[in-house]
């Protein structure tokens, strides 16, 4: 079998970053220290102190006459912890301290022999942007049209590629690659695609391993990752161009500040929100080691950041929720919104291994900043003096050559979408090919309800039926990003992720202790049988990019799946039941899903809880299904135009 057609997207990481403490002085209450200085209402209350959050509250506060409270979970974390990122950053590398991270795992995989996984959620003011890979992608326009068509003609306010591009604009500030780095990897750009007023940063770092895509057949190249289309493209990081250091939302959207309207208050737990009937007023919260419960107002609007893990436990212990879920687990049910919690979904990652021997014959590489204490060395020395070397995402081209030494580009990451033609793909070992006609078609046709737990609410069967729908007609566009793949240096392509996943999970409280246990996180990975499949050809495709091009030259070995792994069944067994599918690229979104009340949503378009005045939901939690990208550059669009809309009054 096959899907449709494939293009590429060539993606590179960011290997270094640098951030800086804020200095405390008497002008700066703005950093809350003590709950006697918090001031006895604000326009708005954020929980919590994450990308989205800080992004809006920024926006908000431009207005000094607007108060904005954030309370946070995490510390105004160490410098230490985000500073030099090498592949993703010091928690990834071995290094110390290690980054803020929430202690999070998942319920056991019923489809995936009962394993548990971690959950990794930036614990920290500015969130998961402070911690992440600093990847900077946006996906295709269909992902966000297919957001703006679950409303239909009711999608007045723009939640699709055309509504949401501007923001994208006003979210980054964009560098074009230095000169000699665009022509030496053949980089281009399209400057119209973004902005040049944020303080938030899209630079450039470098690699190679380009060419064999071209020999794939239908691959085209894309003249920017801005522009929305499926391809080959390289994308900007997410650094300071001159400081060479993590662009993010604590230094982009907070301390760049002095607005004595914009408090932050760290290390303190969104217990609860507080009702009047169906209106928030209040925000209950629990400040660090204690267990004395304190309340904060808001005149306008609670707006809940808390992610797509946290914000459906908050809105569950308030009594917003399924009234199954919350009556479990002793909650008093004030909205019964059965959307909330549900609809979960991440995008999957597969464990592949194929190294190159050729790749390994040069030196310096990636292994070396692990394995060779000298060069080890001389990385660190050179980043503290001059922000260079490897550690840095601009390290200076040298000649390459093998068996000498030169200064290691970082990793980049091709992302694998469909080909274009429209005839079916060779398989590899004479395997049958599948058109990717049949797959959309069995989306459309099967029992989605048979695919969630069978007391799942009919409204959010409904809304689970209308993504199917949205994702086969996907599938027979060219446009769609389904699926991406890591490229290294040193190790070749690795562990393809799926951008597009087929099966919904549920975050919901846990019944045994719904305050103060974590929620019950259940990925629901391979559920839906349709997943399995385009897994499987995404394993197929990376053998045919090593063995069928030009890279076969480099002596490429299959170490996972490995060869004796062939048919299409023998895959199956391994991502299902070997160890080779993991729930999580990091990217949980889907819990408070904007999408129609009849399909299961939980916000309309104006971010506004259904049923619940003065309150809204503003980060991952509202992706009606995920984008082909990596969630920062989409959550700070998306927070962009939420602060429009709250500004306008909607």
């Amino acid at each position: 079998m096959s899907i449709s057609r494939s293009s590429l997207l060539l993606a590179l990481a960011a290997t270094c970053a640098h951030s800086f403490a804020i200095p405390r002085s008497a002008h700066q209450a703005h950093q809350i220290a003590d709950v006697s200085e918090l001031l006895p209402a604000y326009d708005y209350v954020f929980v919590d102190g994450g990308t989205s959050a800080l992004t809006v509250a920024d926006r908000l506060t431009e207005d000094p006459d607007v108060t904005v409270l954030v309370l946070e979970a995490g510390p105004f974390a160490d410098p230490a912890s985000y500073l030099p990122v090498a592949g993703g950053g010091p928690l990834l590398n071995g290094g110390s301290p290690a980054q803020p991270l929430y202690n999070l795992t998942s319920a056991p995989q019923a489809g995936m022999g009962g394993q548990t996984y971690p959950i990794i959620l930036g614990n920290m003011v500015g969130g998961s942007s402070g911690v992440n890979s600093m990847m900077n992608l946006r996906g295709s326009a269909e992902d966000y049209d297919r957001w703006g068509l679950l409303f239909g003609e009711e999608d007045k306010l723009g939640w699709n590629w055309e509504g949401i591009l501007p923001y994208f604009k006003k979210a980054l500030n964009f560098s074009p690659p230095p000169k000699e780095v665009a022509q030496r990897f053949n980089i281009t750009w399209d400057a119209s695609y973004w902005g040049s007023e944020s303080s938030i940063h899209a630079a450039w770092p470098v690699n190679p391993l380009v060419a064999a895509f071209d020999e794939m057949p239908g691959v085209e190249r894309v003249v920017d990752s801005g522009a929305g289309g499926a391809g080959v493209y390289w994308f900007p990081t997410l650094m300071d161009p001159v400081k060479h250091e993590r662009s993010f939302a604590l230094n982009g959207h907070y301390e760049n500040l002095d607005r004595p309207n914009y408090h932050i208050m760290a290390e303190v737990t969104g217990r609860r929100l507080i009702l009047e009937g169906t209106t928030a007023t209040a925000v209950e919260f629990q400040t660090k080691n204690s267990t004395e419960l304190f309340t904060v107002e808001a005149k306008k609007d609670i707006i809940m950041a808390a992610g797509a893990i946290h914000t459906p436990k908050i809105l569950q212990v308030s009594g917003i929720g399924p009234k199954k879920v919350l009556e479990a687990a002793g909650i008093e049910t004030i909205v019964d919104l059965p959307g909330v919690g549900q609809n979960f979904q991440d995008h999957v990652g597969i464990v592949t291994n194929i190294t190159f021997a050729g790749l390994l014959e040069i030196h310096p590489n990636a292994f070396d900043i692990t394995n060779n204490a000298t060069f080890r060395e001389w990385a660190q020395e050179s980043w503290e003096t001059d922000r260079s070397g490897n550690y840095c995402p601009h390290p200076k081209p040298t000649k390459l050559s093998r068996g000498t030494n030169r200064t290691p580009s970082p990793h980049f990451r091709p992302l694998f979408t469909r080909h274009r033609k429209r005839s079916r793909l060779a398989a590899p070992n004479g395997l049958r090919p599948l058109p990717f006609e049949e797959l959309a078609n069995e989306l459309e046709t099967q029992n989605h309800a048979s695919y969630l737990p069978a007391d799942t609410d009919a409204t959010v069967v409904a809304g689970y039926a209308a993504q199917m729908q949205g994702l086969a007609a996907a599938m027979r566009s060219k446009d769609t990003v389904f699926a991406r793949f890591k490229v290294n240096g040193t190790l070749g392509p690795t562990n393809p992720i799926l951008n597009q996943p087929f099966s919904r999970g549920s975050v919901n409280i846990d019944p045994a202790d719904p305050f103060g246990l974590p929620p019950v996180v259940d990925y629901r990975t391979l559920s839906n049988p349709v997943e399995i499949q385009v897994l499987v050809e995404m394993v197929k495709w990376v053998r045919r990019y090593s063995f069928e091009t030009s890279l076969k030259d480099l002596g490429p070995v299959d170490s996972a799946p490995g060869p004796d792994v062939v048919s299409d069944e023998e895959i199956a067994e391994y991502l299902a039941l070997g160890g080779g599918v993991y729930p999580s690229d990091y990217h949980p979104a889907g819990t408070t899903a904007m999408m129609p009340l009849e399909l299961g949503g939980v916000v309309d378009q104006s971010l506004r809880v259904y049923g619940v005045k003065n309150l809204r939901v503003i980060d991952t939690g509202i992706m009606p299904n995920l984008p082909g990208a990596n969630t920062c550059q989409p959550t700070y669009g998306m927070a962009e135009k939420a602060a429009d809309i709250i500004k306008s009054g909607v």
